[in-house]
């Protein structure tokens, strides 16, 4: 599959000269096999049709990344140490997860489970969520990179664990190299350059686990023109092209105007809607996607909460518990509470449980008091706070940055269900009667799950939002600017749309050449 199926020639922007590219047969061949759900679902089934939208594809990647690398040697777009890094990471990504495949390949090969891959070693996956820095982006200073990135001991595979684990990554580390040889053995489209540079890379290979062991070929992996060229160049053309965005939506700005009409319209339309028909607002609301700006009632409010979970061995006793046949609801509930004073809880750092701190639930209440007794009277910051407190002890996935909380309504339709679990959503209305806005509910609220702490995040007024209030009491982001980012990804969508039908049109007719004749046997035969 040596056939040139297009040659892009080298030309010139402005003072920069690009490098002519031809792209293969084998190129096009890779390509459709990785995108052919996409390119089918915009072209339909009909091979020749695939192939021609493929080629055509590979094309302008590389008249894109041309305009790209221009930018970047004008300094219109800043390449440096910190985007190195960012591809240096991702590469590692792909290095990481290849190994946990390999490992449960040795596993299975020899009859035994594999390992669960929600814990691999990457380093952007924790157990628990980390809070994302809100400050605004228009308010700080991006702060770049000054020393090289490298992966932490910690993640070499062959350094920790007992003695089973770590032959089992050093196995893992070697199929590893062997697998990225054969990836590259024959092929043809490496030029001698890449050829010399492997042949340097197989040295301080064979070096390192001569010198040192398998295990410290890790951190020298991910450097290697067997990593760059496997997967590292596609990390860097995808990175490029994100800054190209970024550098064209700089020039992108929303108007007030448009804001305005898209407030109006949509307050217009949720009026009339909702006032004819409740089940709609119903609906829109439990909607996170849909922007609600006009309230028919205040049948809804929002609760946070923090849970301090069962261990699963209690989960098992409350089960086994619950199946007796001479129990009762009281007697369910009493197993439980007691149950609950066994709870061992662990604050979160940097999204793990600090095992060197267990705390009891009443700990964790304690703490959670000392925060936001003294915040009372300032439902800002209150909310905020508990936020913070999420991040620190909760378990629920789903209250991550969760700004509004869950919605409970307040009063049920005659036949319709409960949302939450009964106990969940007895505290809540009892808030919704007793707390005020801002105030945590420091009783116990002991479901099958395990202990909630409960926050009264916000109640829903009647009639319409105001365009320029918060969206949530911690004041984080207002209807305004939550009506205008889809405004603005529109913008941004047309300009870089734009930019991009002009700058391959002018290049794509000067520049390039395709040859079908070298690929038309692919729907042919």
């Amino acid at each position: 599959m040596k056939q040139v199926v297009a040659r892009v020639e080298a030309y010139d922007i402005g003072d920069y000269r690009t490098q002519a590219k031809d792209i293969y047969k084998l190129d096009l061949v890779e390509y459709v096999d990785a995108n052919y759900s996409s390119i089918s679902s915009s072209v339909g089934n009909d091979t020749k049709a695939i192939f021609d939208y493929a080629a055509n594809s590979l094309v302008n990647i590389e008249i894109i990344m041309n305009e790209v690398e221009a930018l970047i040697a004008k300094g219109d777009i800043k390449w440096g140490l910190t985007q190195d890094n960012a591809v240096k990471k991702r590469v590692y990504s792909v290095i990481d997860s290849t190994l946990m495949s390999l490992r449960n390949e040795i596993l299975e090969e020899n009859g035994e489970e594999g390992i669960s891959t929600d814990n691999t070693s990457d380093s952007t996956s924790t157990t628990y969520p980390v809070k994302p820095d809100e400050t605004d982006d228009d308010d700080k200073d991006e702060v770049e990179d000054t020393e090289e990135w490298e992966p932490e001991l910690a993640r070499y595979p062959g350094l920790t664990g007992d003695q089973k684990r770590q032959s089992l990554d050093k196995a893992a580390m070697r199929r590893f190299i062997a697998l990225i040889k054969s990836r590259v053995e024959d092929d043809f489209r490496l030029t001698a350059e890449d050829r010399a540079q492997l042949a340097e890379d197989d040295k301080k290979i064979d070096e390192v686990i001569n010198t040192r062991g398998i295990e410290y070929v890790y951190p020298m992996i991910g450097g290697t023109r067997y990593m760059s060229y496997i997967s590292g160049d596609s990390i860097v053309q995808s990175q490029k092209i994100t800054l190209l965005q970024e550098y064209l939506n700089d020039s992108v700005t929303v108007s007030e105007e448009d804001v305005i009409k898209s407030y109006d319209t949509l307050l217009k339309s949720q009026r009339e809607t909702f006032s004819a028909d409740i089940s709609a607002f119903d609906t829109a609301i439990k909607d996170d996607s849909t922007t609600v700006v006009y309230y028919p009632n205040n049948n809804y409010f929002y609760v946070k909460h923090i849970l301090l979970p069962f261990s699963d061995e209690q989960k098992t006793e409350l089960s086994e518990y619950k199946s007796r046949i001479d129990v009762n609801n009281d007697d369910v509930e009493q197993f439980r509470a007691r149950l609950a004073e066994g709870i061992v809880c662990y604050p979160h750092v940097d999204g793990e449980d600090d095992k060197t701190r267990p705390m009891s639930v009443d700990g964790v209440i304690n703490d959670i008091k000392a925060t936001m007794l003294p915040l009372e009277s300032s439902v800002s910051r209150a909310d905020v706070a508990f936020d913070d407190l999420i991040y620190k002890y909760n378990t629920d996935k789903g209250a991550f940055g969760n700004n509004k909380g869950y919605i409970v309504k307040y009063k049920l339709d005659d036949g319709e269900d409960e949302t939450y679990m009964q106990e969940f959503a007895d505290a809540a209305r009892y808030m919704r009667e007793n707390v005020e806005v801002g105030k945590v509910y420091y009783e116990k609220v002991i479901t099958d799950y395990g202990v909630h702490i409960m926050y009264m995040a916000s109640v829903t007024e009647v009639g319409e939002v105001p365009l320029y209030s918060y969206t949530t009491p911690g004041r984080l982001q207002t209807y305004y600017e939550l009506l205008e980012e889809p405004i603005k990804t529109r913008l941004e969508n047309e300009v870089y749309g734009k930019w991009e039908r002009d700058a391959l049109s002018y290049n794509f007719d000067k520049h390039v050449t395709l040859y079908e004749d070298t690929y038309k046997d692919l729907w042919e035969d």
